[in-house]
């Protein structure tokens, strides 16, 4: 399951943009549930969200 999670992030990221929400926040908002999702599943490290600094 984990090798189709990619395809299925690309057609989520293409049906929220068709749905007309913003490029940033459709772009952010299913890059965070996929996050949240992969870390429920222990796919993913929620470490990696803080290796970001809190300023841009």
């Amino acid at each position: 399951m984990v090798e189709f999670l990619p395809l299925i992030l690309f057609a989520v990221v293409c049906a929220v943009l068709m749905l007309g929400y913003p490029v940033a926040l459709s772009l952010a908002g299913t890059a965070l549930v996929f996050a949240f999702g992969g870390a429920a599943f222990d796919v993913f490290d929620m470490a990696y969200l803080q290796a970001f600094p809190n300023r841009l």
